[in-house]
Formats: structure tokens, C-alpha cells, sequence
């Protein structure tokens, strides 16, 4: 079993003025962070991969230019046999999840994204689709990917 934490839209500066300092010394307590773009700053992913035991990601459409160098647009991840694909998303909100789908070749079983702010666990073509909300709006996930089943549990800070 492993359990990682889905964070997306944190818009630290911009909107948030800083991870809360709890928050961060709770990162070791799960196997990850998996984060979903709009940091804005670099800083943030760094204190991101400083505090989590594992740390993955992707920019979002937001971020500054060296967080857009340092993260992919997209990326497949397999965690306990659960093929995830990572894109934050961008553009108007009401077909994000058909072009998201598009971006990749081959159609992962779920695809975990942000952009929208809005919390969602909806399944669209076969795919299973999985958005924590803002973090800058007070919302976060907890992943539990279990022997092939993947539960979804939102949180708020």
C-alpha cells in the first residue's frame, strides 16, 4: 500500500503567501507528494521536495519559467501496478479532461490534474479522472493506491 499526497494550484506568492508550516512537517508521514502544477515559484517545489520523502510533478500553466524548466508538461507514473498520467491542464474548464486525455499516446488508468480549482472524481472515456482542487483555496488529497485499488480522499489544511 502506498499513500502520497495530490497538491495542485498552490499560486505561492500570487494567492497564498506561503506553505503552512504544519502542512510541511506532515510530508514525511506519507511515501509522497505528487504535485500538479501552478507553484508559481521554484522555491515552493524545492520546499516541496525538501519536505516530502519523494517528491514528483508536473507545471501548470501559471508557474515561472524555471519551474516550467525543472517539471515536465506531463508524465506517467505506475505505482503499485496503477498506470497515472500527470497534467496540470490549461484553458477554458469545460473539455480540460478530453484535451488532457489527448496529450497522451497511450490512455493511463487515471489521470490525476489541476487548473480547474475544483475538487473531482469522475471516470470520462475509461479514464478515471482526479483533481485535489486548489491548495490556495484550503484543499488537498490523499491517494491510497492498494493492491490495484486507488481511493481518493480530499482534505482540507
Amino acid at each position: 500500500m502506498k499513500r502520497y499526497l495530490l497538491v495542485s494550484d498552490l499560486h505561492v506568492p500570487t494567492r497564498l503567501s506561503e506553505i503552512p508550516e504544519d502542512f510541511l512537517k506532515s510530508l514525511k508521514d506519507f511515501d509522497g507528494v505528487i504535485g500538479l502544477g501552478d507553484y508559481v515559484d521554484l522555491d515552493t517545489v524545492i520546499l516541496l521536495e525538501k519536505f516530502s520523502k519523494d517528491f514528483t510533478g508536473v507545471h501548470g500553466n501559471m508557474d515561472y519559467p524555471d519551474v516550467k524548466e525543472k517539471l515536465p508538461f506531463s508524465k506517467v507514473l505506475v505505482i503499485e501496478g496503477v498506470t497515472f498520467g500527470l497534467c496540470h491542464g490549461w484553458g477554458a474548464p469545460w473539455d480540460v479532461k478530453e484535451r488532457i486525455l489527448r496529450t497522451f499516446s497511450e490512455k493511463p488508468q487515471v489521470i490525476l490534474f489541476g487548473h480547474t480549482h475544483v475538487p473531482e472524481d469522475v471516470t470520462l472515456s475509461g479514464v478515471r479522472f482526479i483533481n485535489p482542487g486548489s491548495f490556495a483555496e484550503g484543499s488537498y488529497a490523499l491517494l491510497t493506491i492498494d493492491g490495484g485499488e486507488v481511493r481518493f480522499e480530499l482534505r482540507n489544511w
